[in-house]
């Protein structure tokens, strides 16, 4: 007999006898090969065999449910819940999710329970399941592992979940958190608190906590009760990881806030000394864009503008940027660089700020404006402080400082708006979003580059904030021309002139033709002639009538 046909003659045999001794008498077979192959009790199979038996369905097996099967009062099924305990502990079976109730504390029901789908697996194989999740795992898959035990707290009963912490320590203790805890004598609770901390820095970019989403996340892993005396202490600033100097107010300006908590550099340097920061700030998303995928392209300039460009990028390789900062700070001046680029559009300023960032092997944190902005009162502020606080922990982890991107920044570099008397509504949210984005940049120790369209609504102090400021002109008809010739290889200099000359285009508009012309050689196995590239300048313009010009498609000597 298979595993499976063990389990089935015990589910046979209890529904027909109930937990009696003739039962144990007849299933003694199947349940000595349950127990022996998975190393539980005959009633801890019996137990398992039940909820096995129901993995299919859509309700989860209830201690009700079981009740009726023992054919004994619920008094009775108490002497069970040992049993149920240990099946947990083996990770053999697994709690539903808590209820509403539940959560807060005011529901005295029993637990449902399941068998985990790779517990039927081992069973369907008939070998014992080894549970192998927290096993000689490396730091940034011991916090991944962690992660995952927050994300699914409410899976557990309140304050189970510290058994799943423990078993995570004792199966990693070459890990320097688990050194470090032990070493500070950390009890559960604190060593949950720091888990959060530091999984927010790490899986979120999070460098501080506000009091309220600790509170939160207290409650999904506690229930209710002992979640408030956890946030008096932090509040009173008594809590014992503020003793220990691993948890501190965030402080801003020199002020701490108290509303915030982060880690201490110490608890970063000593509980995450083997995980590598960088790295982890270098969260996926399209957002972060690293160095060593940002391809070559050449630009053109105009003479005035070329220069200014090679003096910044000079400016911001890392040994000149290193040497720079530190002579400002030794003067007691701002090391932060913050630069705007504005003009047309089509003129190459985000183009630019790739180059940039690639000459200087700098990766880019990209700031989509619109996914800063919230319905919700108060919510925008939040979002855009999270912009910075991510940039300023990328800084901090160490190597050269990231370049945070601000593209298409018209929305927020505007002037900031009268408001009414009740100073309310949309109005009142813009200005604090420029109110925060103007004193980030005079906090800011990095590189800040945005991009606009238009300047003359510019705050006046965002103007004096922003060190560097180039103005992008359309290309000049020497640098169209070279525009012309790199983005077709197949026009001749004298056409290139010619198109110059005709067609007041930007870089991106002729990288649009060009990109037409592609497409068409693609479909038509050749490439388009003089009529063609004609037709394509004139939908560029959105014109129907263009004075006709002549030339022909040449190939480069």
């Amino acid at each position: 007999m298979n595993m499976l046909d063990h389990f089935d003659k015990i589910i046979n045999l209890v529904k027909e006898n109930g937990l009696c001794d003739a039962f144990f008498e007849s299933a003694r077979e199947h349940l000595d090969a349950a127990a022996d192959l998975m190393k539980i009790s005959h009633v801890q199979a019996v137990l398992f065999a039940l909820l096995l038996d129901n993995f299919n369905k859509s309700d989860y097996f209830t201690t009700e449910d079981i009740n009726k099967v023992f054919k004994c009062g619920s008094l009775q099924f108490l002497k069970y819940l040992d049993d149920f305990d240990i099946l947990k502990r083996k990770k053999l079976i697994r709690k539903q999710g808590r209820s509403v109730l539940e959560s807060i504390g005011d529901s005295d029901s029993f637990p449902k329970y399941y068998v985990p789908l790779d517990v039927i697996k081992a069973v369907r194989k008939g070998v014992e399941y080894q549970d192998t999740t927290y096993d000689n795992l490396s730091p940034e898959e011991f916090f991944d592992c962690a992660q995952k035990l927050l994300d699914d707290a409410y899976e557990y009963e309140a304050g189970t979940i510290e058994d799943e912490i423990n078993f995570l320590l004792d199966r990693n203790k070459d890990i320097f958190f688990t050194k470090k805890q032990a070493e500070y004598d950390l009890g559960s609770g604190s060593v949950l608190i720091m888990f959060i901390f530091c999984c927010a820095l790490l899986h979120n970019d999070k460098e501080k906590l506000e009091i309220d989403e600790l509170k939160c996340k207290l409650r999904e892993v506690y229930g209710y009760h002992q979640v408030k005396m956890n946030l008096s202490r932090f509040k009173a600033g008594k809590h014992k990881l503020f003793a220990k100097g691993l948890v501190e107010y965030n402080c801003q300006d020199g002020l701490a806030d108290t509303e915030y908590l982060c880690l201490s550099q110490k608890a970063r340097d000593e509980f995450l000394a083997d995980v590598d920061l960088k790295e982890k700030a270098k969260r996926k998303g399209k957002d972060y864009i690293n160095v060593k995928n940002i391809p070559e392209k050449k630009l053109f300039y105009s003479e005035k503008i070329s220069g200014r460009i090679d003096e910044l990028i000079d400016l911001l390789r890392e040994d000149n940027f290193s040497a720079i900062q530190k002579r400002l700070s030794e003067n007691g001046m701002r090391t932060g660089f913050a630069c705007l680029f504005s003009g047309p559009p089509g003129t190459g300023k985000t183009e630019t700020a790739y180059q940039i960032a690639r000459e200087t092997e700098r990766d880019i944190l990209l700031v989509n404006i619109a996914e800063t902005k919230s319905m919700w009162f108060g919510e925008s502020e939040k979002r855009i402080k999270a912009v910075f606080d991510r940039y300023r922990g990328m800084v901090k982890s160490g190597g050269p400082a990231p370049i945070l991107l601000f593209n298409e920044a018209d929305a927020v570099l505007g002037k900031r708006l009268e408001l009414a008397a009740t100073r309310n509504g949309p109005g009142q949210t813009e200005n604090a979003i420029q109110n925060i984005i103007l004193q980030e940049m005079e906090n800011l120790n990095g590189i800040l580059i945005a991009t606009t369209n238009m300047t003359v609504n510019l705050d006046k102090a965002f103007e004096r904030r922003f060190l560097y400021k180039i103005e992008f002109d359309k290309p000049d008809a020497e640098s169209k021309k070279l525009i012309w010739q790199s983005l077709l290889p197949g026009l001749c200099a004298e056409d290139a002139s010619r198109l110059s000359a005709q067609y007041d285009f930007s870089g991106g508009q002729i990288e649009n033709i060009a990109r037409k012309s592609t497409v068409s050689s693609i479909l038509k196995g050749s490439a388009p002639d003089s009529s063609v590239l004609e037709t394509f300048c004139r939908e560029e313009l959105l014109e129907k009538t263009a004075v006709r010009i002549g030339f022909s498609v040449c190939a480069n000597n």
